[in-house]
Protein backbone atom coordinates (compact mmCIF):
# COMPACT_ATOMS: atom_id res chain seq x y z
CA UNK A 1 0.00 0.00 0.00
CA UNK A 2 1.60 3.33 -0.56
CA UNK A 3 2.38 5.94 1.93
CA UNK A 4 -0.69 8.49 2.49
CA UNK A 5 1.39 11.97 2.78
CA UNK A 6 -0.19 14.74 4.35
CA UNK A 7 -0.71 17.78 1.89
CA UNK A 8 1.58 20.67 2.76
CA UNK A 9 -1.24 23.18 1.71
CA UNK A 10 -5.06 22.55 1.44
CA UNK A 11 -5.90 22.23 -2.36
CA UNK A 12 -2.89 21.11 -3.28
CA UNK A 13 -2.10 17.16 -5.55
CA UNK A 14 0.88 15.16 -5.20
CA UNK A 15 2.50 14.18 -8.48
CA UNK A 16 5.65 12.14 -8.99
CA UNK A 17 7.30 13.33 -5.85
CA UNK A 18 6.23 17.06 -6.12
CA UNK A 19 2.89 18.69 -5.12
CA UNK A 20 1.36 21.39 -6.76
CA UNK A 21 -1.64 24.03 -6.30
CA UNK A 22 -4.90 23.31 -7.77
CA UNK A 23 -6.48 26.42 -9.08
CA UNK A 24 -8.83 26.31 -6.43
CA UNK A 25 -6.07 26.92 -4.14
CA UNK A 26 -5.83 30.74 -2.18
CA UNK A 27 -2.22 30.77 -3.42
CA UNK A 28 -2.94 30.41 -7.14
CA UNK A 29 -6.70 32.41 -6.59
CA UNK A 30 -4.47 35.29 -5.11
CA UNK A 31 -1.95 35.63 -8.05
CA UNK A 32 -4.71 35.48 -10.67
CA UNK A 33 -5.99 38.94 -9.07
CA UNK A 34 -2.04 40.38 -9.42
CA UNK A 35 -1.40 38.64 -12.50
CA UNK A 36 -2.55 38.16 -15.99
CA UNK A 37 -0.60 35.41 -17.82
CA UNK A 38 -1.62 35.43 -21.49
CA UNK A 39 0.44 33.01 -24.05
CA UNK A 40 -1.29 29.90 -22.39
CA UNK A 41 0.59 30.05 -19.41
CA UNK A 42 -2.74 30.20 -17.31
CA UNK A 43 -2.82 26.57 -15.48
CA UNK A 44 -0.70 23.32 -15.61
CA UNK A 45 -0.30 21.76 -18.84
CA UNK A 46 -0.89 17.58 -19.20
CA UNK A 47 2.56 17.10 -21.18
CA UNK A 48 4.75 18.47 -18.11
CA UNK A 49 2.99 15.27 -16.56
CA UNK A 50 4.03 13.25 -19.58
CA UNK A 51 8.00 14.77 -18.80
CA UNK A 52 7.96 13.86 -15.15
CA UNK A 53 6.93 10.12 -16.18
CA UNK A 54 9.65 9.53 -18.78
CA UNK A 55 12.28 11.58 -16.88
CA UNK A 56 10.99 9.01 -13.94
CA UNK A 57 11.98 5.99 -16.15
CA UNK A 58 14.98 7.79 -17.85
CA UNK A 59 16.72 9.88 -15.17
CA UNK A 60 18.86 12.34 -16.43
CA UNK A 61 22.89 12.26 -15.73
CA UNK A 62 23.20 14.09 -11.93
CA UNK A 63 23.23 17.49 -11.34
CA UNK A 64 22.57 18.54 -14.97
CA UNK A 65 22.24 21.97 -15.90
CA UNK A 66 18.38 22.23 -17.27
CA UNK A 67 16.98 24.97 -19.52
CA UNK A 68 13.07 24.54 -19.36
CA UNK A 69 11.64 26.17 -22.25
CA UNK A 70 7.53 27.63 -22.02
CA UNK A 71 8.21 26.93 -18.23
CA UNK A 72 4.72 28.21 -17.65
CA UNK A 73 4.05 27.55 -13.67
CA UNK A 74 6.72 25.82 -13.71
CA UNK A 75 5.46 21.37 -12.66
CA UNK A 76 8.78 20.27 -14.91
CA UNK A 77 10.98 22.77 -13.75
CA UNK A 78 9.93 21.75 -9.60
CA UNK A 79 10.08 18.23 -10.75
CA UNK A 80 13.53 18.22 -11.97
CA UNK A 81 15.13 20.66 -9.39
CA UNK A 82 13.58 18.17 -6.68
CA UNK A 83 15.66 15.32 -8.54
CA UNK A 84 18.43 17.28 -8.03
CA UNK A 85 19.27 19.35 -11.34
CA UNK A 86 19.91 23.05 -11.49
CA UNK A 87 17.13 24.42 -13.33
CA UNK A 88 16.31 27.66 -15.32
CA UNK A 89 12.89 28.10 -16.38
CA UNK A 90 12.38 29.98 -19.88
CA UNK A 91 9.26 32.06 -20.32
CA UNK A 92 8.19 34.88 -22.85
CA UNK A 93 5.69 35.90 -20.11
CA UNK A 94 6.91 37.60 -17.35
CA UNK A 95 3.63 37.13 -15.19
CA UNK A 96 3.93 32.83 -15.00
CA UNK A 97 7.10 33.08 -12.80
CA UNK A 98 4.99 34.40 -9.43
CA UNK A 99 3.17 31.18 -9.93
CA UNK A 100 6.64 28.99 -10.84
CA UNK A 101 8.13 30.39 -7.61
CA UNK A 102 5.17 30.17 -4.97
CA UNK A 103 5.22 26.54 -6.08
CA UNK A 104 8.90 26.08 -6.21
CA UNK A 105 8.61 27.49 -2.67
CA UNK A 106 5.82 24.57 -1.38
CA UNK A 107 8.22 21.89 -2.76
CA UNK A 108 11.70 23.47 -1.15
CA UNK A 109 13.57 23.88 -4.01
CA UNK A 110 15.28 26.67 -6.02
CA UNK A 111 14.46 27.31 -9.65
CA UNK A 112 16.62 30.20 -11.81
CA UNK A 113 13.85 31.85 -14.29
CA UNK A 114 14.46 34.16 -17.49
CA UNK A 115 12.04 36.03 -19.32
CA UNK A 116 12.47 36.00 -22.79
CA UNK A 117 11.33 33.99 -26.74
CA UNK A 118 13.78 31.28 -27.55
CA UNK A 119 15.67 33.80 -30.13
CA UNK A 120 16.62 35.62 -27.05
CA UNK A 121 19.23 32.66 -26.26
CA UNK A 122 22.34 32.67 -28.23
CA UNK A 123 24.60 30.34 -27.98
CA UNK A 124 26.85 31.83 -25.24
CA UNK A 125 23.43 31.52 -23.12
CA UNK A 126 23.23 27.95 -24.06
CA UNK A 127 26.71 26.89 -23.56
CA UNK A 128 25.06 26.71 -20.04
CA UNK A 129 22.70 23.77 -20.26
CA UNK A 130 22.97 20.24 -20.79
CA UNK A 131 19.54 19.30 -21.48
CA UNK A 132 16.75 21.59 -22.66
CA UNK A 133 12.95 20.33 -21.83
CA UNK A 134 9.64 21.82 -22.91
CA UNK A 135 6.14 20.85 -22.64
CA UNK A 136 2.83 21.97 -25.20
CA UNK A 137 5.70 24.85 -26.65
CA UNK A 138 5.56 23.92 -29.97
CA UNK A 139 1.45 24.74 -30.89
CA UNK A 140 2.18 27.90 -33.90
CA UNK A 141 3.44 26.78 -36.70
CA UNK A 142 6.70 29.48 -36.29
CA UNK A 143 7.90 27.94 -33.47
CA UNK A 144 8.73 25.04 -35.15
CA UNK A 145 11.54 26.73 -37.00
CA UNK A 146 11.86 29.29 -33.97
CA UNK A 147 12.58 25.59 -31.92
CA UNK A 148 15.16 24.44 -34.94
CA UNK A 149 17.25 27.41 -35.21
CA UNK A 150 17.49 27.29 -31.38
CA UNK A 151 18.94 24.28 -31.65
CA UNK A 152 21.04 24.73 -34.13
CA UNK A 153 22.13 27.16 -31.74
CA UNK A 154 22.60 24.98 -29.10
CA UNK A 155 24.18 21.73 -30.68
CA UNK A 156 26.75 24.27 -31.81
CA UNK A 157 27.17 25.27 -27.91
CA UNK A 158 27.59 22.02 -26.64
CA UNK A 159 24.08 21.11 -25.28
CA UNK A 160 23.74 17.56 -25.43
CA UNK A 161 19.76 16.52 -25.61
CA UNK A 162 16.41 18.08 -26.13
CA UNK A 163 13.29 16.43 -24.58
CA UNK A 164 10.24 17.62 -25.69
CA UNK A 165 6.39 16.62 -25.43
CA UNK A 166 3.36 17.28 -26.99
CA UNK A 167 -0.06 15.84 -28.06
CA UNK A 168 0.89 15.38 -31.29
CA UNK A 169 -0.02 18.82 -32.82
CA UNK A 170 1.06 19.39 -36.89
CA UNK A 171 3.77 21.84 -35.75
CA UNK A 172 5.42 19.44 -32.90
CA UNK A 173 5.37 17.36 -35.96
CA UNK A 174 6.86 19.28 -38.13
CA UNK A 175 9.73 19.97 -35.95
CA UNK A 176 10.07 16.13 -35.45
CA UNK A 177 10.83 15.94 -39.45
CA UNK A 178 12.80 18.94 -39.14
CA UNK A 179 15.27 17.17 -36.34
CA UNK A 180 15.51 14.06 -37.52
CA UNK A 181 16.84 15.42 -40.80
CA UNK A 182 19.54 17.01 -38.49
CA UNK A 183 19.92 14.74 -35.68
CA UNK A 184 20.08 11.20 -33.93
CA UNK A 185 16.45 11.08 -32.81
CA UNK A 186 13.32 9.04 -30.85
CA UNK A 187 9.71 9.52 -31.09
CA UNK A 188 8.07 8.15 -28.61
CA UNK A 189 4.09 7.64 -27.76
CA UNK A 190 3.60 8.23 -23.87
CA UNK A 191 1.32 7.94 -21.48
CA UNK A 192 0.88 8.76 -17.68
CA UNK A 193 -1.62 8.10 -15.02
CA UNK A 194 -0.24 10.94 -12.23
CA UNK A 195 -2.25 12.82 -11.82
CA UNK A 196 -4.84 11.40 -14.23
CA UNK A 197 -4.61 9.69 -17.66
CA UNK A 198 -2.99 11.29 -20.69
CA UNK A 199 -1.49 10.26 -23.96
CA UNK A 200 0.67 11.92 -25.92
CA UNK A 201 4.47 12.27 -27.75
CA UNK A 202 7.69 12.54 -26.64
CA UNK A 203 10.80 13.11 -29.11
CA UNK A 204 13.99 12.60 -27.85
CA UNK A 205 16.90 14.71 -29.44
CA UNK A 206 20.78 13.69 -29.51
CA UNK A 207 22.31 17.19 -30.28
CA UNK A 208 25.39 15.81 -30.18
CA UNK A 209 24.73 13.00 -32.56
CA UNK A 210 24.59 13.45 -36.68
CA UNK A 211 21.65 11.55 -38.16
CA UNK A 212 22.74 8.71 -40.75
Amino acid sequence: MPELLAPPAKNTFHTYGIWLYTEKSRAIKNLKKERNPSVHGDKHWDSSYLLMDYFTHNPLKKKSRILDVGCGWGPTSIYLANAGHTVTGLDVDDHVFAFLDVQAELNGVAIKTRQGAMASMKKADLANYDVIVGGDICFWDELADEWLAMLKRAASAGVKKLVLADPGRGPFLNLVDKCYDRWSCEMFTWYCFEPKRFTGSILVVNLDTKAD
